[in-house]
């Protein structure tokens, strides 16, 4: 293991001098480095903790953007070892491109690109450490393969559950009114092929004390006033 040397500094400017006389030099000890938060393993190659993300400095953001990523959002690899993440948006949404535009900007700390295409619009990014933020990477569709948060990815939606939430609704979710007996009640639907994606929902709503319902081989339904109440308090209809 590498040991930083000790350094020559002049004993009056050290911390223990009271002894040493002025023009002296003395051994001070090296500056201890930055400590490098490991619940996050830097993936990008080659490896550089200290340039990944760290764990304290991610929270809602970034739990809003995980939401957004496991609907409708992708990592690929690029050139000398750069990953790109793609959101692919629907353009009829501009504050939900805007919000996740910025939680890239927030956390990588330059501005997000945007392409657009028929009907939406692609929100990318070029990173080293997307690849380490998003671990669920791999090939093929998510509903194809199996789909679970990191530990330290579970620790962060806790800390900020109605971002996640909002996150996969903004993807996957709506919010529309269903008619019954003539009269128009608001709820929310999450539909998704994952059943890993379903149930990551269905445990995020239950914790916030969202009662949910299964309705249909692919949708999950919020119908009860109060769990409705409370997602257009926590999320609100898309914008």
């Amino acid at each position: 293991m590498f040991k930083p040397a000790a350094v020559l500094e002049l004993a009056y400017r050290a911390d223990s001098n009271s002894a040493a006389r002025e023009g002296l030099w003395v051994r001070v000890p090296p500056a201890v480095p930055n400590v490098v938060d490991l619940r996050i393993a830097c993936a990008a190659s080659p490896p550089d903790p200290q340039r990944c993300a760290r764990f304290d400095d991610l929270g809602a953001t970034y739990a809003y953007l995980l939401g957004v990523y496991l609907g409708d959002g992708m990592v690929s690899a690029g050139r000398r070892d750069v990953w790109r993440l793609r959101i692919t948006l629907d353009a009829r949404y501009p504050g939900i491109i805007a919000r996740t535009s910025d939680a890239i900007a927030s956390i990588v700390g330059r501005p997000a690109g945007s392409t657009i295409r028929p009907g939406c619009l692609e929100v990318s990014s070029y990173w080293k450490h997307w690849i380490c933020l998003f671990p669920q990477h791999g090939v093929g569709p998510k509903h194809e393969r199996k789909i679970s948060l990191a530990p330290w990815q579970v620790d962060i939606v806790h800390r900020a559950e109605p971002a996640f939430l909002a996150g996969l609704i903004h993807s996957d979710g709506c919010r529309c009114l269903n008619r019954v007996k003539g009269r128009l009640y608001p709820r929310y639907f999450f539909s998704n092929l994952s059943i890993d994606l379903r149930t990551l929902f269905v445990e995020t709503c239950s914790s916030l004390g969202i009662e949910t319902r299964q309705a249909g081989s692919r949708n999950i339904a919020v119908s009860q006033r109060e769990s409705v109440a409370t997602l257009d308090r926590l999320v609100g209809p898309k914008a």
